[in-house]
């Protein structure tokens, strides 16, 4: 079962992909600054909370489903990524990779057009 999440506070979290997407890096500190000061907020703890409350939710969310749909923003999926051959120059035989889990996002056609220039934040 697919769960379907509106939020007025997507807008945050699109700011930090969008910024990804345009290939500019952000580390934790940059977006938790970039946050705070587009709430309006004083405590650097609060915020950070805030921020691990989203992502908590969000992970518990895919482990129970598997895919997460932000209406018009994108999709976070749970995808399984196959074992794989790998040479290292330095080993004199290769070697296979475990298979496992990573989560995708793939970006919404609202995302997609503010991404563009669009359509104004």
């Amino acid at each position: 079962m697919n769960r379907l999440i509106n939020s007025e506070r997507l807008a945050d979290v699109a700011s930090l992909l969008l910024k990804y997407n345009k290939g500019e890096d952000m580390t934790e500190g940059e977006f938790i600054r970039f946050y705070k000061k587009r709430n309006n907020s004083k405590s650097h703890k609060e915020v950070r909370e805030k921020i691990d409350l989203f992502w908590d939710v969000l992970f518990e969310a895919l482990n129970e489903d598997g895919k997460v749909v932000f209406q018009d923003w994108g999709v976070f999926e749970k995808r399984k990524m196959k074992s794989r051959k790998i040479m290292v120059p330095m080993w004199k035989e290769s070697a296979y990779t475990e298979p496992k889990e990573v989560i995708k996002f793939r970006a919404g056609k609202g995302l997609i057009k503010i991404a563009e220039g669009d359509v104004n934040e």
